[in-house]
Order: structure tokens, then C-alpha cells, then sequence
């Protein structure tokens, strides 16, 4: 009879095997990211955003190329958005790429960018209550066909056997999107309606990601339940490198089993100096140690290791777990 490992040997086991992408359960790579912190680091990538950045990784336009690129390693994680607000891809190019990342043994990330409801743009007001009205109409078909929309796409990704960490709302408090601009208690209501909605859908492939900006507090006030979370992460840009809520966070960590990592990582701004990569080591290091790691920004290089300096330095940390 074959010896089941325990959780120490599974966990030394994933963090030296890459993973391939027909043992990707969902408990596989949680307990893979639950084994993040205090000494190893999880490097993450935003592959695409919202502008046309192609999410084939293999493509140039593609923020993993350009790290590999750049540094000659992978990033551990990647993460594409899904954009049905502008629509630069086919759904089956991002179902495609989000394979192609799995099938190279990065862990998958995906956001939706679902498009304001009532038709306006992102930053545009939205009266949230029409989704929950028990009849019809057509805020809430917009909204639901967007929904069914997503739900095929995860579906055809569980049907490939891919575990994907995923978002529906990008940093749930930010008020220059839609779906904030009612404040905490309807974007909460908005992700819990995503989550049991995918959920009465069989879509158990997916680990639930959600994550705010760096306001102070933001965490606790939009949190949308334990029940209904396993990642918790907090956006930090600029040259503090901060996380506000972290002792909440650690304590979630600890007392509820959930992730905690910096969700959108820029280490500085546009008009600051260039800045060692390695002081992200050294701020989890010091400061944040039982972060599982970071998923550096893409849009502009000056977020990430391309536009700063001792970029492989920080790679080849054996504390920073990269791809390869």
C-alpha cells in the first residue's frame, strides 16, 4: 500500500516539483500557498490588465515574457484579466493563455473586469439594487449575462482540470469603479452574489481571491465573510510597501486558515528614483513575514523588477520562489 505524505512532506515536495497541470486540485495549491511565508515568498506576475497587454506568455506584450525576458525566471504565479468592459480578446484566448500558463507549472490567477451594467463605463455610478430585485431587468440581465459569460469560461477551465486563484472585483473598495461606487455593503453584496452564484454552478476549481486598496482599514470593512474568501490581499504602490491591516490579516491567517499576501505589488511611482528590488525581501522579511509573497503591478515597468534595480538578485533569493 502506497504511503500517503504528510503535510510537511507535501509541502517540501510542491515547493521543489513544479506543478503540472492534471494535479492541480484546488486543496493541492491551497496548502501550496498556505506553506508561503515567514522565509519563502511566493513571486507573482500580473501577465495582462486591461489594455490590450496579449495574454498568451509567450507573447511580448505579455508582462511574463517581459520578466522572463528581463531576468531569465518565471514567476510562480501569473494572473490575466479577463475584460469584458473594452473586449480586446476572444474568451477562448484567455482560456487558452490561462492553460498555456498551467501546462508550464505557474500557479493561474484570472480577474474579471466585468463592464458597468448599465451600460456606462467603468467609473460611471451604478444603482446596485436592480441586480437583487427578484424580477426582471436590464441592469440585472446585463449583469447575469456577464455572470453566465464567466462562469463558462471557469467551467471550461475546470473541465481542463486548471485550479485557478480568482478575483472578481478588482480592489473592492476603489470608488473609481463601478461596482464600489455604493459603498462597502453592495460591493459586498456583489461579491457574495458572484461567489454563490459560481458555486451553485459546480465551480469548485476556484480559489476565492479578494483584495483591496492600500486605504487604511479597507480590509475589514469590505471583508465578504470567511465563509466566502481564502485569499485576503491588500494593494501597497509607492516606496512605503505598506499593509495597514496586517495584524487583522495574521490573524485571519492563523485563526481562520486563509492566505494573506500582497495582491498588487509597485514598489514605487512614476517620479521616484529607481529602487532595489531586494528591499521587497527585506520588508517581508522585517515587517511582513507571514505574507504568503507579492504580485508585482504591470502597466508600467517602473512598478516591477523590469524599471528597478537588482532585479535577478531578488529572483534568485532562495527565499523568493520563482517558476524556475
Amino acid at each position: 500500500m502506497r504511503r500517503l505524505l504528510n503535510f510537511r512532506e507535501l509541502t517540501l515536495f510542491l515547493l521543489l516539483v513544479p506543478f503540472c497541470s492534471y494535479s492541480q486540485s484546488k486543496e493541492e495549491v491551497y496548502s501550496y500557498l498556505k506553506s508561503m511565508g515567514n522565509g519563502h515568498y511566493l513571486f507573482g506576475q500580473v501577465a495582462t490588465w486591461v489594455h490590450n497587454e496579449n495574454p498568451d506568455l509567450d507573447n511580448k506584450s505579455n508582462w511574463l515574457k517581459k520578466i522572463y525576458d528581463h531576468t531569465g525566471k518565471m514567476p510562480r504565479y501569473g494572473c490575466i484579466t479577463y475584460d469584458f468592459d473594452d473586449n480586446p480578446f476572444s474568451d477562448s484566448e484567455w482560456n487558452e493563455a490561462v492553460k498555456k500558463m498551467s501546462d508550464r507549472g505557474l500557479i493561474a490567477g484570472v480577474f474579471s473586469f466585468f463592464a458597468n451594467p448599465s451600460g456606462g463605463s467603468w467609473k460611471d455610478p451604478v444603482t446596485i439594487d436592480p441586480i437583487f430585485s427578484p424580477g426582471d431587468n436590464p441592469v440585472k440581465s446585463n449583469f447575469y449575462r456577464q455572470m453566465d459569460r464567466m462562469a463558462s469560461n471557469l467551467k471550461w477551465l475546470k473541465d481542463n482540470r486548471i485550479t485557478v486563484v480568482y478575483t472578481p472585483f478588482v480592489e473592492l473598495n476603489d470608488k473609481n469603479k463601478w461596482h464600489a461606487r455604493d459603498g462597502s455593503k453592495n460591493a459586498i453584496r456583489l461579491y457574495r452574489l458572484v461567489h454563490d452564484y459560481f458555486t451553485g454552478k459546480g465551480l469548485d476549481n476556484i480559489i476565492w481571491a479578494f483584495h483591496t486598496t492600500q486605504g487604511a482599514g479597507a480590509l475589514e470593512e469590505y471583508y465578504p465573510g470567511d465563509e466566502y474568501v481564502d485569499i485576503i490581499g491588500k494593494s501597497a504602490y509607492g516606496t512605503g510597501l505598506i499593509f495597514s491591516e496586517y495584524d487583522w490579516a495574521v490573524k485571519k491567517k492563523k485563526n481562520n486558515g486563509k492566505v494573506i499576501w500582497w495582491a498588487e505589488l509597485g514598489i514605487r511611482g512614476p517620479s521616484d528614483a529607481p529602487r532595489s528590488c531586494l528591499d521587497v525581501l527585506s520588508k517581508l522579511e522585517n515587517t511582513f513575514p507571514e505574507l504568503a509573497g507579492f504580485v508585482f503591478w504591470s502597466d508600467e515597468d517602473y512598478y516591477n523588477v523590469i524599471g528597478n534595480p537588482n532585479a535577478k538578485e531578488l529572483m534568485t533569493d532562495p527565499k523568493i520562489i520563482t517558476l524556475h
